[in-house]
């Protein structure tokens, strides 16, 4: 072993508490100190992201985001401060980085990830990680992951939940999950429906536990981890390819990136979805229940949560069973759906909407709210 592939003394000082891990050791340690991640977003999820992977120990991290710092964004975007507002969020990101590990490599591409450099830079790096939050660039980089055979981890979030995609060359993509890109407005952004700042610190640092994960070889699977914060639960979804995937699958069409399917589209004003609001309230749903046609009632909680109380009416889907039941949900009727407090509901939501049903909406604060406002016999947990 040369010296180049040993662990110096300063870092074996800086990292002892990770190298006496399981699967970690002085061989994982090099190989952190070897991997080259990029780094999609430089906000909410990317801050958590790029600081725990540089005190971890990664070698060297590219930085895309053609931001600049903004003072709406310091109650997440924990890598940045008062003293960056106005710069480039490159610029910002990698002074805080380098002040956790000095001896990190950091690569900054302020123009962002785009339909002209996806493929070159997803083939530089080792992993890609998407912290984004508009749907043109979660596909880019998805297909770009699959047409380079690099692995990919995704992080989303919304209000107080989340989720935590991880997805391996040729073990399901994350067209698997949604084959179809939403219309720009088919999900409220954060700007638009809020979130906490904890949030995007618990799904960000989940994000990074994964990348760590799939660079010392734990994963042999892709999977999807579905967060709750408000309720305190997750729920780990299983993924395999999908063979009529339209990028990883038997017969794929998406071969190339193409500039125009990555373009972000508006929502048209006559499709069904757009006919179809993306959530409503509790009141809404106790009028719409009530009517003369009804529409399904989906409870996606488990199985215990429904014995505790339920909906009249309620179908209990648990979240996880979603995928392979689908053929109880059908396509040609509304459809809403209910868990706890809205934040598992919304995924569900988000899920079959990609899936083609576009009469689908959440009932906005689950179980929880229904209690609160519309039928206080209910009992509450």
């Amino acid at each position: 072993m040369s010296a180049e592939q040993r662990l110096s003394d300063h870092e074996r000082a800086l990292y002892s508490r990770q190298i006496r891990l399981p699967g970690v050791g002085e061989s994982g340690q090099l190989r952190l100190r070897e991997a080259k991640v990029l780094l999609l977003g430089a906000g909410g999820l990317g801050s958590p992201v790029g600081l725990y992977l540089a005190a971890a120990g990664v070698g060297l991290i590219g930085i895309a985001d053609p931001d600049k710092v903004e003072i709406s964004n310091l109650h997440r975007q924990i890598v940045h401060g008062f003293d960056t507002l106005g710069l480039p969020k490159t610029i910002s990101a990698a002074e805080a980085l380098g002040e956790i590990n000095p001896g990190l490599k950091v690569v900054l591409h302020p123009e962002g990830f785009t339909i002209d450099n996806a493929a070159e830079l997803a083939a530089r790096y080792d992993i890609v990680v998407d912290g984004t939050d508009n749907f043109a660039t979660r596909f880019l980089a998805a297909d770009s992951c699959v047409l380079g055979n690099r692995p990919l981890v995704h992080g989303s979030v919304l209000r107080e939940a989340g989720q935590v995609g991880v997805f391996l060359p040729g073990k399901g993509c994350y067209r698997c999950l949604y084959p179809v890109m939403p219309d720009a407005g088919a999900v409220p952004t954060c700007a638009e429906a809020g979130v906490f700042g904890a949030t995007c610190g618990v799904i960000g640092s989940w994000m990074a536990s994964e990348v760590i994960a799939v660079l010392l070889g734990k994963r042999a699977a892709s999977r999807l981890q579905v967060v709750d914060v408000a309720a305190g639960v997750s729920k780990l979804v299983a993924l395999a390819a999908d063979p009529a995937c339209p990028c990883c699958g038997a017969a794929p069409t998406i071969r190339s990136l193409e500039k125009a399917a990555y373009a972000p589209t508006a929502c048209q004003t006559q499709s069904p979805m757009s006919e179809t609001p993306l959530e409503v309230t509790v009141e809404e749903a106790q009028r719409l229940l009530s009517g003369p046609n009804p529409p399904l009632l989906i409870d996606v909680r488990e199985a215990d949560e429904f014995a505790l109380c339920r909906i009249e009416g309620a179908r209990l889907i648990p979240m996880n069973s979603v995928p392979t039941r689908l053929a109880e949900i059908p396509q040609d009727v509304p459809v809403l759906v209910q868990c706890h407090h809205g934040g598992r509901s919304m995924k569900v939501t988000q899920f079959l909407r990609a899936k083609g049903y576009p009469r689908v909406s959440n009932v906005k604060g689950g179980i929880e709210a229904w209690s609160l406002k519309i039928d206080p016999k209910v009992p509450r947990y």
